[in-house]
């Protein structure tokens, strides 16, 4: 029997706006974002195509949803995913407004610093020769403009944008792998990736155990 709960009301957009709120402050907080080096993604969804879709998609098969209801939660996420990239926008320019351009020079100056002490203090210990530093350091660099440059493109298809995020995730993850190993990438990207709050960017399913992001929502 298929269960169908799509005629329930949604909730108030004006209240599910003001829940995001902090999530997308959080989110947003660090302009060069650590978390973007360490594991943060946009929201998928429970009806995205990232690597969990096929679980996903079984559970729905199990709990004997209809395909009316898998719709209508399509569409609740589609919503919710224009919501974050709405407020996103929205903290962006609060952001610009209250800090000016020297305050948010300051801000990415002062991300700067910390990232490159983590990164110090973890090279230190791991004891890394300084051809390895080197290595290492210019994958990160290279991982951060390559993801800029690829959420700046617009895909038609969610599946087109997980097959080039999935490439680009694997060939910056294979080069890290080349120096360190999985348990150093573990500890990379947990140093890395910012704490996680409750309600805050981790509740939402940014995070997901790697030191690279997963494919970001078209």
């Amino acid at each position: 029997m298929k269960l169908s709960f799509a005629n329930r009301p949604l909730a108030n957009r004006s209240f599910a706006r003001k829940a995001l709120l902090p999530a997308a402050i959080a989110a947003a907080l660090l302009p060069f974002s650590l978390g973007a080096m360490a594991g943060d993604k946009p929201h998928e969804g429970f009806e995205g195509r990232g690597p969990g879709h096929e679980f996903r998609a079984e559970l729905l098969d199990r709990a004997g949803i209809d395909e009316e209801t898998r719709d209508a939660l399509k569409a609740a996420s589609d919503e919710h995913h224009e919501a974050m990239k709405e407020l996103n926008d929205e903290y962006r320019a609060q952001r610009k407004e209250i800090l000016g351009e020297d305050g948010i020079a300051a801000l990415k100056d002062a991300t700067r610093q910390v990232h490159q002490e983590r990164l110090s203090k973890l090279f230190d210990e791991w004891q890394l020769s300084d051809d390895d530093r080197s290595k290492v350091e210019d994958t990160l660099a290279s991982f951060r403009d390559d993801f800029k440059s690829l959420i700046d493109q617009d895909y038609e298809e969610r599946d087109k944008r997980h097959a080039a995020w999935e490439e680009l995730r694997q060939t910056h993850h294979d080069a890290l792998a080349e120096v360190l190993s999985d348990e150093q990438i573990d500890e990379l990207k947990s140093t890395m990736m910012p704490p996680r709050h409750h309600g805050g960017p981790g509740h939402h399913g940014e995070h997901e155990g790697k030191p690279m992001p997963e494919a970001p929502a078209a």
